[in-house]
């Protein structure tokens, strides 16, 4: 079997990982080697240093310099509520900080290492991928089954657009001095919220807000106030964005991942779960467990379960009265409302608050967590 995954940002490097350890097949990873990853620092959920870990024995404590690596455990709220609180990875497990640029060269070598003939790439801009019925063709290229992990798409014909989320710009800010914190921050300031990402090597800060509501000039003024030092405009990338997801995910022979896949804002790294999702549901429908439709009816319920765990995050509001928040509440709301999926989800957990069990319907958490987000925020929407 041949399958090919076209890009070679993380998750394309996450599936060439994931189809070398699970299956015996001939992977090739096909990218141009001119097309810019967008590097600003990542931060994982558990999946990604469990799957490095069974793909490549990728080790923090021994590889860790390689990737700029620092440990991450939790997830810090500040000015969200009336008190700030730590949102607690699963116990005795991690995720990871890590520097994007740096991911593919490094598990690229392990993977040639270890793998050997049964691991190729190809350095080419993708300029045909035509499905046939036994295979698809990539640039003249034959191959069983396809991951497709281009980044966003051309057109959004093929999407659900989200009317649902808040923000559609982000400015990310580097600082060159290594981040001293296990955690990653989720900051909510009057326009919306920002990341802090700790690296060993530097901190990455992302300021995210709704451009039609705040300036660029009113958000930098205001990243300066909350990192309290000038900011260069050179010192700034900027990230004009529109929430969206697949209407089908997987299409024949091929399954669309990353941000080809789905882009909504990084709280929680949710965005994680979701693209190992789409490669375990690849996996089973490859194998014959699952059909093309069951494929795609789960992942619709894990996108719009993601797409409701972030309104559900804003729909109570922060500690801050302003015209994004207000504009936040209203939106998030609406999206909440006669929400069939979201309904069935409340209903779920309040049967079973203490459950360590997981379906479909709890995405991301287990009800135990669900529950202790619920308290910490002050929402008290699970209390029975």
């Amino acid at each position: 079997m041949k399958i090919a995954v076209v890009g070679s940002g993380t998750v394309g490097v996450m599936s060439v990982c994931h189809f070398l350890r699970y299956t015996d097949a001939e992977v090739t990873c096909v990218y141009d080697p001119n097309k810019k990853i967008l590097g600003i620092g990542e931060s994982s959920n558990i999946q990604l240093p469990q799957l490095l870990w069974e793909s490549i024995k990728f080790n923090p404590s021994l590889h860790g310099d390689k990737l700029d690596c620092t440990l991450k455990y939790s997830v810090y709220y500040k000015n969200w509520r009336d008190k700030s609180f730590h949102s607690q990875i699963i116990p005795n497990q991690y995720a990871l900080h890590f520097n994007n640029f740096k991911l593919q060269s490094f598990v690229f070598d392990e993977c040639k290492k270890i793998y050997g003939d049964r691991f190729n790439i190809v350095e080419e801009n993708v300029v045909n991928l035509i499905e046939k019925t036994n295979s698809v063709n990539i640039n003249n290229h034959e191959f069983d089954y396809v991951i497709d992990c281009r980044g966003w798409p051309e057109s959004y014909e093929d999407y659900h657009l989200c009317d649902v989320l808040p923000l559609n710009k982000a400015l990310v800010h580097p600082i060159n001095k290594p981040g001293d914190w296990n955690f990653t921050y989720h900051l909510a300031h009057q326009n919306g919220w920002m990341f802090g990402i700790p690296l060993s090597t530097r901190q990455g800060w992302g300021y995210l807000f709704n451009k039609d509501i705040t300036s660029d000039e009113e958000a930098v003024l205001d990243l300066e106030k909350i990192l309290d030092k000038k900011i260069n405009k050179e010192e700034l990338n900027e990230f004009n964005f529109r929430p969206y997801r697949a209407k089908n995910f997987l299409q024949g022979r091929v399954i669309k991942n990353g941000n080809r896949a789905i882009f909504y804002e990084p709280i929680e790294a949710l965005s994680g779960v979701v693209y190992d999702n789409i490669n375990r549901s690849f996996f089973d429908y490859i194998y014959g467990h699952k059909s093309q439709f069951e494929v795609n009816n789960e992942l619709n319920i894990i996108t719009k379960a993601y797409e409701n765990f972030i309104c559900y995050v804003y729909h109570g509001g922060s500690i801050y009265q302003s015209k994004f928040w207000d504009y936040a509440k209203e939106i998030t709301n609406n999206g909440l409302k006669n929400n069939v999926i979201w309904n069935e989800t409340v209903k779920v957990i309040k049967s079973d608050l203490n459950s360590t069990e997981y379906n479909l319907i709890h995405f991301p958490f287990i009800p135990y967590f669900w529950k202790k987000l619920d308290e910490n925020l002050g929402f008290n929407l699970f209390n029975l």
